[in-house]
């Protein structure tokens, strides 16, 4: 069964192998000198840039997708469970974080994830036995509570930052291989 935090995980692996892909044309480039260190340096970290920025996109794409995940504001869900909606607006307040949207998802699976881009716009993933069952919240209210928690301190830049690094000393590697042994590519 595919989870949230599996298809950020394939999200990471596939931007990773992309860029390293790019990172080939970049390094003819800067072999032939159509391209600067510092031009390729630019190219590898705007891409990865690029990457970050749609994370939110193709994470509720994948959510609507192949979870079938409805997106509901605190306001929707206090209509329903003002309970759940004011511990929610609670804890967004306590840490910031404006536009919560919950994704609630039919499955059985009581994973809580979330998602989002320099701490705005969350999204928080939760079946939808949290939102209906009220003996369920309070077991699960301490998660929701780690969860968000975690969210608000986690930067899926870093993580972009070091693809960059790594894609940018893949490129040096080919660069190097080529004046050294004259591997054409």
């Amino acid at each position: 069964m595919i989870r949230p935090s599996k298809v950020l995980r394939v999200y990471y692996l596939t931007t990773f192998m992309v860029g390293l892909a790019l990172t080939v044309p970049v390094a003819h480039g800067v072999r032939t000198d159509d391209v600067g260190a510092r031009g390729a340096a630019l190219l590898i970290l705007s891409w990865n840039i690029l990457f970050v920025m749609i994370l939110p996109l193709i994470m509720d794409w994948a959510e609507s997708r192949y979870f079938k995940a409805r997106f509901l504001a605190l306001e929707e869900v206090a209509k329903d469970n003002p309970e759940l909606a004011a511990m929610l607006k609670n804890q967004c307040d306590k840490l910031s974080l404006p536009n919560l949207k919950l994704a609630v998802i039919d499955n059985g699976d009581s994973e809580l994830f979330s998602y989002g881009l320099w701490g705005n716009s969350p999204r928080l993933i939760v079946s939808n036995e949290v939102l209906t069952k009220h003996s369920m919240q309070r077991e699960v209210a301490p998660s929701i509570e780690a969860e968000l928690t975690r969210f608000a301190s986690q930067d899926h830049t870093l993580i972009f930052l070091m693809f960059a690094g790594f894609q940018l000393m893949a490129q040096n590697l080919l660069v190097f291989a080529y004046n050294t042994y004259h591997i054409g590519f």
